[in-house]
């Protein structure tokens, strides 16, 4: 079969973008330092570093709510731990009062003072977000009445957040469950007032128990804190494993082989060269065949 000229330059200019092809490519694998950059590239490779990169961005935001998880236990623990120096403080004066009737006024305005800082402190806020009123979030859960007794109007839910794919973690503890649950340290501390004034020693000996039997509260409180603090520290480990791992798998499916790359963009180079020399070639003689 006759090879006509169209024929020549037809196959040349398949030559030059196939050699333009391999050469873009190697080009972005250099630059870009994958060999996977479109699906075409490799479609099935394509697809796990789909899933891949799915799976980790879902364990970065397991990681974002572990954070935040983490924060919202440590400021409660560190509120907990206020209230607990409180109330010894409250104890020691309750204690200091039976040999001290005469300081009966200074104690009483202290304790006062003490009261009013623990319901600031079971008012505290985390991200513009009450800590412990369960559920409700967006007030505050002690309201102190005009009368100076304290209202509770949080709820007893939890609050528990996602921090893996099979994982959840309790973010705080409900008031319920410490400031007026089996000990209300407002009332008790309003009774100790009372009791101080009246010079009931009785009365003194039963709040000062009382106390003694809040800062349990409290330090079971803080026990259950610290298991869900555990618990975040455990999870995390588990998320950094599988952030290796992902990290680790993407770079098999994703990372070119530079060395190879190169060497790709070198031939390509040269073979597109080889190509326009061709083309260049057959012009000039089809020109001279032109002029014979």
């Amino acid at each position: 079969m006759r090879i006509s000229e169209t024929m020549r330059y037809e196959g040349v200019l398949r030559d030059i973008a196939q050699a333009q092809e391999r050469m873009l490519k190697a080009q972005q694998q250099v630059s870009s330092g994958k060999r996977v950059t479109k699906p075409s590239d490799d479609p099935l490779a394509a697809s796990d570093i789909l899933r891949v990169k799915s799976e980790k961005s879902e364990d970065d935001q397991y990681l974002r709510n572990l954070t935040f998880a983490r924060s919202k236990l440590q400021l409660s623990d560190v509120v907990l731990d206020s209230v607990e120096q409180m109330v010894e403080r409250a104890r020691i004066l309750g204690q200091s009062s039976f040999s001290n009737p005469d300081q009966a006024a200074g104690y009483v305005t202290e304790l006062e003072g003490l009261r009013d800082q623990i319901i600031s402190a079971a008012n505290t806020t985390y991200a513009g977000r009450f800590i412990f009123g369960g559920t409700i979030t967006t007030q505050d859960p002690y309201v102190k009445n005009l009368d100076s007794s304290v209202t509770y109007i949080g709820n007893s839910a939890g609050m528990p957040m996602q921090i893996s794919r099979t994982v959840t973690v309790e973010t705080q503890v409900p008031g319920t469950e410490i400031f007026s649950g089996s000990v209300n340290i407002f009332d008790v501390m309003s009774g100790l007032v009372t009791a101080i004034q009246a010079g009931d020693q009785d009365g003194i000996d039963t709040q000062v128990a009382n106390l003694g039997q809040f800062a349990e509260v409290v330090a079971l409180a803080r026990s259950k804190v610290g298991g869900y603090l555990n618990h975040t520290t455990h999870v995390e480990n588990n998320l950094a494993a599988a952030n290796l791992s992902h990290e680790t798998e993407l770079s098999n499916k994703e990372a070119a082989d530079l060395a190879k790359a190169i060497s790709e963009l070198t031939m390509s180079e040269n073979g597109l060269q080889a190509a326009l020399a061709v083309g260049a070639r057959i012009s000039q003689l089809s020109i001279l065949d032109y002029l014979r």
